[in-house]
């Protein structure tokens, strides 16, 4: 080494030789390099995992295969698992009383019990389950009653179940109040307050007779009657009125001219 580089490197090293090296700088480098090195390993990794399922599968063995033998459970510890699908109804128990909402209650009695009983059995369900052997006697409002054992869920959520309203069904009325239009056959269900109408063409609608007390709601309601809903209404009669309803076949217009055309017997 000649003098003037010794020389040179000398007086570098005393010029620098009360300078702080900036370890912010430098440990920030570090770690951006350190990054990089990860990033590019990661990538390795994962083409040569891709490789191996290649040739795993091209050796006969499936990926399903694989993944059994390399799955690892990455539940945090502790962790229950995935939630288990919801259990059925727990089984009833005669003398519960259930609240299905819009005031309706369902008193819940053996089937024994309800024989001896002043009601009306509507439905039953075809299941065995939570409900078997088991009636629930619903009160309330009728309109509400009526939705809830025609349209709601107490068959599907206690399997077995029998249904059925407080006191024997006798009717609103003893005779037909009406005469269909012609073109139309009505049977009447007079215990029941309904009846099924044919026409010639074979559309079906549905007659039902109701109380005086539900016209307000039904008149003022445009889910329940006028066009779009599915159902029209006769003018109040008495002490009672006649919802006319859609059935296969029927359409709209049909549906309207025939409660327009329906003719009072009284």
């Amino acid at each position: 080494m000649n003098e003037p580089e010794t020389s040179f490197r000398t007086a570098l090293h005393e010029r620098v030789g009360d300078q702080h090296p900036d370890y912010a700088r430098i440990s920030a480098g570090a770690i951006s390099a350190g990054s990089r090195i990860r990033r590019r390993r990661r990538v390795a990794v994962t083409v040569g995992a891709a490789a191996a399922v290649g040739a795993f599968t091209a050796g006969g063995i499936g990926l399903s295969q694989l993944l059994a033998t390399t799955a690892v459970d990455e539940a945090p510890l502790g962790a229950a698992g995935a939630p288990s699908a919801s259990p059925s109804a727990a089984p009833l128990a005669a003398g519960q009383s259930l609240d299905l909402g819009e005031g309706v209650i369902g008193q819940v009695v053996t089937n024994d019990e309800a024989k001896t009983m002043d009601i009306t059995i509507r439905t039953a369900s075809a299941r065995s389950g939570a409900g078997t052997g088991f009636t629930i006697v619903l009160t309330g409002q009728a309109g509400e009653v009526e939705q809830v054992w025609s349209n709601g869920t107490l068959l599907e959520d206690y399997p077995g179940v029998t249904l059925a309203t407080d006191g024997l069904r006798q009717g609103l009325v003893e005779a037909a109040p009406v005469e269909q239009p012609a073109g139309w056959n009505c049977e009447w269900y007079l215990t029941d307050d309904k009846a099924t109408c044919t026409a010639e063409d074979g559309g079906v609608a549905g007659l039902v007779i109701r109380p005086a007390k539900d016209y307000p709601d039904w008149s003022k309601s445009a889910d329940k009657a006028g066009p779009g809903s599915g159902s029209y209404i006769t003018p109040l009669h008495g002490d009672i009125f006649i919802s006319v309803q859609s059935g296969e076949g029927t359409t709209d217009a049909e549906l309207e001219a025939l409660a327009s055309s329906l003719r009072w017997t009284d």
